[in-house]
């Protein structure tokens, strides 16, 4: 009777602790078989925030313009930043020996960075946005409509500072001053981008 009772006892134990382990791994399943979506697990989830102080150069005919600016955005899945930017000349324009001008613009900025956790990464960056030409000999100013297009490489130098290289063209549209045409004003550029953030999800 006594190795009965033993015997009953030991099933008993094994039963207590079987079924909630039983349940365990059943909702462990579940969660590891969660669909994917997205935004979400495993889809563009919220990964990081980064900030950007860009230094410009464009090319017009036979001169070239310091111009500077920045960006601010929002990273999305280690790979997609999306945030405002900005970007003024510093020096005057003077294509075709036209009266100068300078200009400064603003707007979305999307960035695409694949394989960002690599040291050197290829990006993708564009600004889309609307901004204003000033002239150098009058107090006339022209809005205009901007896409800058860009692409190049990327150095992961710390975790929180990343350095961009980066060339491109600037196509400006919608002008409406006098000597000055659209194609005045667009140029191709070559472009510095100093990084700092930093991302969580890797």
């Amino acid at each position: 009777e006594n190795f009965i009772s033993l015997t009953e006892k030991c099933k008993m134990m094994k039963n207590s602790i079987l079924i909630p382990l039983l349940c365990l791994i059943f909702a462990t399943s579940l969660t590891a078989q969660r669909e994917e979506t997205l935004f979400g697990r495993n889809g563009f989830d919220f990964t990081g925030i980064w900030g950007s102080a860009t230094y410009n150069y464009s090319f017009f005919d036979e001169d070239y313009v310091y111009n500077r600016g920045g960006n601010i955005g929002l990273e999305f899945g280690n790979s997609l930043t999306v945030g405002y930017g900005w970007s003024r000349f510093k020096e005057e324009a003077n294509p075709q020996d036209l009266r100068g001008f300078r200009m400064r613009y603003n707007g979305l900025m999307i960035g695409l960075t694949p394989n960002s956790y690599k040291a050197i990464h290829p990006r993708l960056t564009m600004l889309l946005g609307g901004g204003k030409v000033f002239l150098e000999d009058s107090r006339n100013t022209d809005k205009v409509f901007v896409f800058q297009p860009s692409a190049g490489l990327e150095i992961n130098v710390f975790q929180w500072f990343r350095l961009g290289l980066e060339g491109g063209y600037r196509i400006v549209a919608n002008e409406n001053i006098a000597g000055l045409t659209a194609q005045d004003l667009s140029a191709p550029f070559a472009q510095v981008d100093l990084r700092f953030g930093f991302s969580w999800d890797r």
